[in-house]
């Protein structure tokens, strides 16, 4: 009887295997029925490429739409449009996508239904797909911080702060101050709310939630600490020094940095919003910080003919700057001194032409001609950062921080930027031709690249496709290994319209053969975009951004060592298509868009 119900069991599993082989034969290019992206768009019994194009037609209506984000307050009413993406007015290095739809992700998550590896699991999401809906959610990514950031640009008058109570000082007199309520606007939550609309294909307007806040501070509870209040104040001012440097604090300024806390006795105490202090501090470390200068070499033929030591930098320590700034004044000690650290340059050998650096090991090229003033600087000055480091055996190098801050302080110069309806200065524009142009130097050089990222769309200056990186300050950044053994020197130039990065070295003797990427998949850049604004005449036009096609581009880079073994890095990068851009004089002030025919 038990080799009956086991043979009878094997003869039903064999049976359902071969329903589920049958099933999946048929359904092998398509995805299987029932299966919904979001909660109304159907995809099931669709092949994958007509999938595909169902969510890129609805993703594209998104896009060309925007996104609606208003604001009600009692200060008033406020909307606008957000596009997918910030737009440079002259840098494309500067545009970036803000939300970013993952197609082939989508796709792929729903083809995976039924497609799973334990055969019951499988069978179970077939047999469901017969009698319920499945859904899965459009795979979407937003630049949260980034979002948040132009949404407070964009509606930062409509908020009003609560303010606790606090001291003001009337007639050279200290006098309490009532608190006031206020509102904020929850970002967090639009952003959110953004993001679960998208995952429906959804893309109603978004009214950002208002949050009332009371002062947490009363005013009849300051009275207790008004006597040390009022006796800190009469010391005042108090003296910040540094060698023959001087900064007074006043009153008022003290006042503005007060925050009220409470015990655990409930009692109010005074103490200091450090983040204030550490403000007020940016602009003394301005005169007194000093940056380390890195050791340099020159190469010459055969050998170092020329060598820059380093020498230590000056740093203001604000945190630890601004904890004593506040004890001193709650002690009522009247000088503060500057603290004050010593940041030490990279060392090297003694002898330095025991490094290795004897030849040309590798080169990187690219070519940024019709580039803007600015944009040109900003080149020079990137490159000027970089020419001469040297780069250690087996140290994994990062282009973000060699480069450093990314400022006026600096030498760079800033370009504009549309988030939102704001035009914004920006720093940075011209630095993903420095990643680039290092990407490739690298990719001649073999050397293992352990992070890269392509830019969200094509750009003239960047052709061939698949062959450039983008850097952005803190990420993304371009690393990568010195594996050679010997140490590197890298060098960089400038001739004419071509930025040139060489390395100097030890050559052990590996062979790079890079692959000409291919390009596919290529998607039509779809309609013009216009963007209102007052710089320009009224119904007066200008393009800031040409059209580029989406595509995805692929390429081997081949490696072989000295030693037979062969290393082979295959480079992925996907680009999404990039409308034609233009500004128009606004008619009125009016919100409606305008789209006049273009030239």
């Amino acid at each position: 009887m038990f080799k009956r119900i086991i043979f009878y069991f094997l003869i039903v599993l064999i049976f359902f295997e071969g329903f589920l082989f049958a099933f999946r034969k048929f359904y092998e290019k398509e995805i299987y029925s029932r299966i919904y992206v979001g909660e109304n768009i159907a995809i099931g019994g669709l092949k994958v490429e007509e999938a595909e194009f169902l969510i890129r037609l609805l993703i594209k209506k998104i896009e060309k739409q925007g996104f609606v984000f208003k604001a009600k307050t009692e200060l008033g009413e406020k909307e606008i449009i957000l596009k997918t993406e910030s737009i440079a007015l002259t840098d494309p290095d500067l545009s970036r996508q803000l939300v970013y739809f993952d197609i082939q992700k989508t796709i792929n998550n729903a083809f995976q239904i039924g497609r799973e590896e334990n055969l019951f699991k499988r069978g179970r999401s077939l047999i469901e797909s017969f009698f319920k809906n499945k859904k899965i959610n459009l795979v979407v990514e937003i630049g949260q911080e980034e979002f948040i950031q132009i949404l407070e640009k964009n509606f930062g008058e409509m908020e009003l702060l609560p303010q606790d109570a606090g001291f003001k000082m009337v007639k050279e007199k200290l006098q309490l101050v009532d608190g006031k309520s206020g509102f904020i606007l929850d970002y967090q939550a639009a952003g959110e709310i953004l993001k679960k609309q998208l995952q429906n294909f959804d893309n109603k307007e978004i009214e950002i939630p208002v949050i009332f806040k009371n002062p947490e501070i009363k005013k009849e509870e300051l009275e207790r600490v008004f006597p040390k209040v009022e006796q800190i104040i009469a010391e005042s001012p108090y003296l910040i020094n540094f060698m023959e440097k001087k900064w007074e604090i006043f009153p008022s300024q003290i006042i503005s940095w007060f925050n009220f806390e409470k015990d655990e006795f409930n009692q109010i105490n005074p103490a200091f919003k450090q983040k204030l202090i550490i403000e007020f501090l940016k602009e003394i470390s301005k005169e007194v910080d000093v940056n380390p200068i890195k050791p340099k070499l020159k190469m010459g033929i055969g050998r170092v003919i020329e060598f820059q030591a380093g020498e230590n930098g000056l740093v203001l320590n604000r945190e630890k700057t601004a904890d004593l700034i506040a004890q001193s004044i709650l002690r009522n000690k009247k000088e503060i001194p500057l603290i004050i650290d010593k940041i030490e340059p990279e060392s090297l050998p003694e002898d330095i032409n025991s490094l290795g650096i004897k030849e040309l090991v590798a080169r990187g090229v690219s070519n940024f001609a019709g580039s803007p003033k600015n944009r040109r600087e900003n080149i020079k000055v990137g490159m000027e950062k970089l020419h001469g480091l040297l780069i250690k055996p087996d140290e994994e190098f990062s282009l973000i921080e060699a480069i450093g801050p990314v400022d006026e302080k600096a030498g760079f110069l800033p370009e504009l930027v549309i988030k939102g309806d704001r035009t914004v200065p920006e720093y940075g524009g011209g630095l993903c031709q420095i990643g680039t142009t290092v990407f490739r130097l690298v990719l001649n050089a073999g050397l293992p690249i352990t992070e890269r990222s392509p830019h969200s769309y094509r750009v003239s200056y960047y052709e061939p496709a698949g062959t450039d990186a983008t850097i952005y300050q803190p990420h993304p950044d371009l690393r990568f290994i010195n594996d050679t053994g010997n140490h590197l020197l890298l060098q960089g130039e400038i001739e004419e319209n071509n930025l040139i990065f060489k390395f100097y070295g030890t050559s052990d003797r590996r062979k790079v053969e890079t692959g000409i990427p291919e390009i596919y998949n290529i998607v039509s850049s779809g309609l013009p975009r216009f963007i209102e604004t007052t710089d320009l005449s009224p119904g007066e036009k200008r393009k800031i951004e040409s059209a580029h096609a989406g595509a995805d581009a692929i390429f081997k880079n081949k490696i072989t060592f000295s030693n037979g073994i062969v290393r082979e890095d295959i480079w992925k990068s996907h680009y999404r298509p990039w409308s034609e851009v233009w500004l128009v004089g606004k008619e009125t002030s009016e919100l409606d868009s305008i789209e006049p025919k273009t030239e």
